[in-house]
């Protein structure tokens, strides 16, 4: 678990100003909104941090450590997008084995993990399921069980309750800080 500090970071998109000298802090453990309206540069700011879009200006420390220019498989950050990227070809067990067996985990650990993982989330039995037979809320969290299983020092969530109806949104809301809470995982 670490902190992450952004300093005087910019992000020019051509002519377009994305993300204008943005500075903030968010102490380890910390659960931390960006808010603003639709294209303000939330996701871009986001983007930065997990490392897919590099700065014009600017720079990205986490855990005290110069992230700025490191690709983001050295961040140790797990993200969550707004679509929830289930692969649907895929059942729900392989959709959450997927960074680890990327990262080459023995079969026996990637099982018990991913066990684990079903229990936080409160999806066990559904390891056979398919994207097609999940509602949003059991998508979004085996979006957030692929991500919490590969153990990142940072979760960074965007927009993670825009897909959700109203009811749904309310009750992921206080669903989802709880978790984050429980794991003491720094979250933005």
């Amino acid at each position: 678990m670490s902190d992450v500090e952004l300093t005087g970071l910019t992000k020019r998109f051509g002519e377009t100003l994305a993300v204008d000298d943005v500075s903030l802090r968010v102490e380890e453990g910390e659960f931390f909104s960006l808010l603003g309206p639709s294209g303000c540069g939330k996701t871009t700011t986001l983007r930065m941090i997990a490392g897919f879009v590099r700065p014009n200006e600017g720079q990205v420390f986490i855990g005290g450590e110069d992230m700025t220019l490191l690709p983001p498989e050295k961040r140790g950050i797990g993200i969550v997008f707004q679509n929830y990227a289930i692969f649907p070809h895929m059942t729900v067990f392989d959709n959450i084995a997927f960074g680890l067996k990327m990262r080459k985990v023995p079969k026996r650990e990637i099982r018990g993990r991913v066990g684990k993982a079903l229990e936080q989330v409160n999806l066990d039995g559904y390891e056979r399921r398919y994207q097609r037979e999940l509602s949003g809320g059991e998508q979004q969290r085996v979006a957030l069980a692929r991500v919490l299983i590969t153990e990142p020092k940072i979760l960074l969530l965007d927009e993670p309750l825009s897909a959700l109806d109203k009811k749904l949104r309310e009750e992921m809301k206080y669903w989802i800080k709880g978790l984050q809470h429980s794991l003491a995982i720094t979250t933005v």
